[in-house]
């Protein structure tokens, strides 16, 4: 599925750009079903429930979406991601984690720079999160940002702020990775990213769907994760769409 110019940009910048993997029409199909889910979570939020860094009417993280959607289940197991994950990390590919994030107008400030794993700790270290744009993921409405090379120094220690753990403070801006709908940005869990304000008058709707090799675990507890299914079995795919 990769060129040998993709895995090296991957391998050199930590990251890789997919235009177009998936049709406005998937994308419509796939929202429709995460748009019930997040409203669920957004109206829990107004009621006084909270989430993992949620804040109410700016910006909604919806996890573990595949554990209530079967037909969640089968996207994420897509060709597309077997022929990808497999690709970069191996043969036997587990769903690590998967959460819709909504990022509403009134979203008024960035999203820390963090790593994935300053959340949770993971061994291997390496896994991959694929960031799916649900609809146009702009400058102006807060797409994700990332700092190429950054994967290379290894884990960074992250300090709690009120929205999140965040591991750089300088004055870097970083790079912009404006999104098509259907489109993906591909990055190591070690790669510096975050996520700009909504400036915009509508929702920004991403995917994000992160895969490890199978067996992975939290090296503090010695325990295997189980967030999903196994999606790749000898570099197959054992999900059917």
């Amino acid at each position: 599925m990769l060129t040998e110019e993709q895995l090296k940009q991957y391998a050199e910048k930590g990251y890789i750009i997919l235009e177009d993997l998936f049709t406005a029409e998937e994308m419509d199909r796939i929202t429709g079903i995460i748009d019930v889910f997040d409203r669920e979570g957004e109206e829990a939020l107004n009621v006084g429930e909270k989430g993992f860094n949620n804040v109410p009417n700016q910006i909604n993280f919806t996890c573990n979406l595949t554990h209530n959607s079967p037909e969640l289940e089968r996207f994420i197991g897509d060709q597309r991601f077997v022929d990808l994950t497999t690709t970069i990390l191996g043969p036997d590919i587990r769903l690590y984690w998967d959460q819709s994030v909504y990022k509403r107008p009134e979203a008024k400030r960035d999203f820390p720079w963090h790593q994935d794993n300053g959340y949770v700790p993971t061994e291997p270290v390496h896994y991959l999160t694929c960031w799916l744009a649900l609809n146009d993921a702009t400058i102006e409405n807060g797409c994700v940002w990332i700092k190429p090379e950054t994967h290379l120094g290894g884990f960074v220690k992250h300090e709690k702020t009120d929205i999140g753990w965040q591991c750089y403070f300088g004055d870097d801006p970083g790079q912009p990775v404006p999104l098509r709908k259907g489109s993906l940005v591909a990055f190591h869990s070690l790669l510096f990213h975050r996520s700009t304000p909504n400036q915009s008058d509508g929702t920004r709707k991403a995917y994000v769907i992160q895969y490890s090799v199978d067996g992975a675990k939290n090296p503090d507890t010695g325990v295997v994760f189980n967030n999903g299914p196994l999606i790749a079995k000898d570099g197959k795919a054992v999900l059917a769409e």
